[in-house]
Parts: C-alpha cells; structure tokens; sequence
C-alpha cells in the first residue's frame, strides 16, 4: 500500500506508468476492498496452519460469518502513509498514544482508520461498487458452503466431526449455540454430545473403566466412606457397575461446566494443561482434534516429496523418503550452520557405492537392504555438490 500511494510522487515517470497510477478515486476503490477483504485473508491464512484443527477452522468461518454481517467495515484513510513501519516502531505508538487513536495493522505497517458503512445514507458514503459486491458474494457463499438448510452435506452444525471436535474445546459449546441461533437452526449440542460419545465407545472398552487396580480400591475406599448415592444412580448403591460410557459422559459433563481462564488459549493448549483432570475424555479429544482443519499441510508435505521423489530417484525407499522429508521440514532445528556439515566428496559417494552389498532383482527388499538402486549423481537432498561445494 505505501507503494501505491508513493508511486505518483515519483520523478521521471514514463506514459505508460503515470497510466498505472492510482488516483484518489480509484485509491478509494482499493482501500474499500482492503477493507472487505481483509477478514477473509486472516481467516484463510490461519486455516492454513499445520496446528489448525477442524474446530479452529469452525471457529475461524463463525468469526468471518459474524464479520460479514457487520454494518460498517474499518479501513485505511485516504492517501496516509503508514505511522509506523516494524514491531519496535508499532509498539511505542501504542504506548505513546495510550490506545486511544483509532488504527490497524495491515503488512507490518500502522494505519489510521475509520468507519466506512455498508450502504449509503444521507450524507455518509458507503462501501464502493466493487467492494459492496464482494461483501454480498461472500456473505452469502458462507451460508451457502458452511450453513446451508437444504443440503446437509455442506451444512457444519450437521456434521458430526465437525461438531465433537468444537464441543471439547473451551467455549465450543456456547459458540454453536450462538452461530445456530443465528443461522436459524437448533441447538445442535445434543447431536454433539451424541458424537463424542460414540467416539468414545469407538476408542475404548469396557475394561478402560478401571485403569489399574489401585485405582479399583480407590473407588471402592469412596464407596465405603459414605453412605449417600448419586442424585441419577438406581435404587440400590451396587445396582449396577459405571460403564466406560458413563465415565466419559461424567467427565464432558464436567468440562463443559468447568470455567477456562483466559490464560488458556486454544484447545490443544488447553488439553496439554489440563488433560490429567479428565484422564478419559482426553483421549477421545486427541482423537477428535487430531484432523486437520485444512489439506494445506498435507499438500506442503506432497511438494516436499515430490521434490525428493524425482523421476531418476523412483526407488528411493519409502523409509529414506520420510528421512529426507523429516530433514527438509526440521533443517531450521540443526544448531549449527548446514555449510558446517561434512559433505562426501563424489570419491567418497562412489567408493560407498561399490562397498554395498549388490541387490539381486529376485532378493525381496528389506530392512536390511537399504539404499538407492538407482546411480544417479543427483541422489542427495539439501546437500551441496562437489563444484557448489568447493
């Protein structure tokens, strides 16, 4: 954006390039669409995250749903430059002004901003034409694709994955309530609570009710040192035995009722703090907050691959593929500067070559029989060649 704005202010601009300027008006076009645009960038670039689960990514379309029906948009004012530019700088302005002045981020830099609405009224510019049909494209393609009463398919509070995983995280219960009051539909917590039970029969059994036997006396001990019953038990004290079902259910209930400080943020932080509090319930959270909120990991994961597996490295074993991978998405973890690590010269490469133990077309692969089959020089990643080497 500071580019735009400063690029008039250039000397020596050619035709074709003061063509290219924006001028006020057409700066007001773009500044709108910054201002529209900008929730549905933070929320694809955060979806996009290889710890962002399904109900992160739940959470993430209920927040831009909620943005989209906003009545006025913040965006940058006409034509100012940035009033600061990095963290450091950005800091001391807030400092200094106290967080008084209206401003916003946008690409590391702080802007002043103020309040454009969606529709015109009398004497108040709305949104411009470009920026306002944006705004109802997305508004309505989030109900459509995430919302919708007519095709359960594309409909997230009919989707039992989606929904066990937003119930055991914190506030996940209250934030489908909501965003079902406001689509219009019903509460689907019950549907929820159905769903992580069935998980929970799914991932364990009946002997998971009684983890060791110390823990059998225990409750035993309890049993012993009073002589009340639950509120919801039969008549008699041993009517019947707590099944796994029942435990898990005591302890969602539990946690749904249990309050989150604001410290907490996230699930998964939430989980590794406080896990040993709901010993059964964490399993079944891990198993629903392990899916991915998006293919954008896996997909990073294929191009790595797909740059070790080359066509003249087709018989790479699977085991040296995961190697490479590992050491690609890792190498920023090696403490030391990579130039520092021993490369073998293509003397060396060869003299190991011959060294190994030759593999027979009918010799079955193994463990054993690791390597390449293939003698192509290029058979090393992240490692610099003899020349770039020297």
């Amino acid at each position: 954006m500071p580019r735009l704005i400063g690029f008039g202010e250039l000397p020596d601009l050619t035709p074709a390039q003061q063509r290219q300027w924006l001028g006020r008006d057409n700066w007001a076009q773009v500044r709108h669409l910054i201002d529209v645009l900008q929730p549905a960038y933070e929320a694809c670039t955060a979806v996009q995250s290889s710890s962002c689960t399904v109900a992160d990514a739940f959470e993430l379309v209920c927040k831009l749903r909620r943005a989209m029906r906003l009545e006025q948009f913040s965006c940058p004012r006409a034509y100012d430059k940035p009033e600061a530019v990095g963290r450091g700088a950005i800091l001391e302005i807030l400092a200094r002004d106290g967080c008084k002045t209206d401003v916003m981020e946008l690409d590391n830099r702080l802007y002043k901003h103020k309040d454009v609405p969606v529709k015109s009224s009398r004497g108040v510019d709305g949104l411009r034409d470009g920026a306002a049909t944006f705004f109802a494209i997305i508004r309505d393609e989030l109900d459509r694709r995430f919302f919708s009463a007519v095709n359960d398919t594309k409909n997230w509070l009919a989707n039992d994955a989606v929904l066990a995983a937003t119930l055991v995280t914190p506030g996940g219960a209250a934030m489908m309530r909501k965003t079902a009051s406001r689509v219009g539909q019903d509460d689907p917590t019950s549907r929820a609570t159905a769903a992580v039970m069935a998980t929970a029969v799914h991932l364990m059994d009946e002997r998971a009710s009684v983890p060791s036997r110390e823990g059998e006396l225990e409750q035993e001990r309890k049993k012993c040192r009073t002589t009340l019953v639950d509120w919801d038990s039969e008549d008699s004290r041993g009517a019947a035995e707590e099944t796994v079902a029942d435990l898990v259910l005591r302890e969602l209930e539990r946690f749904l009722s249990t309050h989150v400080s604001k410290d907490v943020t996230g699930a998964l932080n939430l989980w590794s703090v406080r896990g040993d509090d709901y010993a059964l319930l964490r399993r079944v959270a891990c198993a629903l907050l392990g899916a991915s909120g998006s293919s954008a990991a896996s997909e990073r994961d294929f191009s790595v691959a797909g740059m070790v597996l080359r066509k003249d490295r087709s018989t790479l074993l699977p085991a040296h593929v995961e190697m490479h991978c590992l050491i690609c998405f890792n190498a920023r973890l090696v403490p030391s500067d990579l130039s520092s690590i021993p490369v073998l010269t293509q003397a060396a490469r060869l003299s190991a070559r011959a060294d190994m133990r030759p593999i027979s077309v009918d010799m079955p692969l193994s463990a054993e029989a690791s390597g390449d089959l293939t003698s192509s020089d290029n058979d090393t990643f992240l490692v610099l060649t003899d020349e770039e080497g020297e």
